[in-house]
């Protein structure tokens, strides 16, 4: 497939590339990749390019979802196989049982959901075995030294809504979840038992649609499922 065709982003996520070789993901066959958030199937497409892998994807945007599908068939089967879902992974995660994914990644979206929400998710999840023993996880979210932090109206600790007049980057009326790294180990260790952590502090300036010069503040987290 060439790359002009891709509808979305085009790569996947550097650190989820990273995840993938680093743990040497790309030497197992017959695993199932289950990401929360998936967009357009963008860091799904590294697995599923490899032989005889399932890539399982959930997103509330049904556009995305779409432009997933219209990805995935355009990439040549090589014993592969994919499903796509318009689904809140809220409602996902309590409805869907016996998954046991190896895989399991949460690529900037924990940042959407009230805390006491991902609390209940990664409990659902666990209960509802979407997840083998022993599987890996892969998650990305926002610390409060993103220049979001503070941005509209607080209604919770360290979560805002920003204001739907505010078009800095495209997510007017979204709800913004902030975590340290502290913080989010503690959640992982308590609610999935998580073990061999590592941790990645990601500071970046991008450019917002204002012309404007941003500072991103994102934590990747690698670890085992026990």
């Amino acid at each position: 497939m060439h790359i002009r065709k891709i509808k979305g982003l085009k790569y996947p996520d550097e650190y989820f590339i990273r995840f993938f070789f680093k743990n040497r993901l790309h030497e197992k066959r017959h695993l199932r990749y289950l990401e929360f958030g998936c967009g357009n199937g963008n860091n799904l497409m590294l697995p599923y390019e490899y032989a005889d892998n399932e890539v399982i994807g959930i997103d509330y945007n049904a556009t995305l979802i779409e432009d997933a599908k219209h990805n995935f068939k355009s990439i040549k089967n090589n014993g592969s196989s994919y499903k796509f879902y318009i689904e809140d992974m809220r409602i996902f995660a309590k409805n869907y049982q016996d998954i046991y994914c190896d895989i399991l990644s949460l690529s900037n979206i924990i940042n959407y959901i009230p805390k006491v929400d991902f609390i209940k998710f990664l409990q659902n999840c666990k209960s509802n075995k979407l997840y083998k023993e022993k599987a890996k996880l892969f998650i990305r979210f926002r610390t409060p030294r993103d220049f979001r932090f503070g941005l509209g109206k607080r209604i919770d600790k360290q979560t805002y809504i920003i204001d739907v007049h505010n078009d800095i980057t495209g997510e007017q009326g979204a709800m913004n979840c902030f975590y340290t790294g502290n913080e989010m180990i503690d959640i992982l260790r308590k609610y999935l038992i998580i073990k061999d952590i590592k941790l990645f502090n990601i500071d970046f300036e991008n450019l917002a649609k204002n012309d404007d010069i941003i500072l991103n503040s994102d934590i990747v987290i690698w670890g085992t499922i026990s």
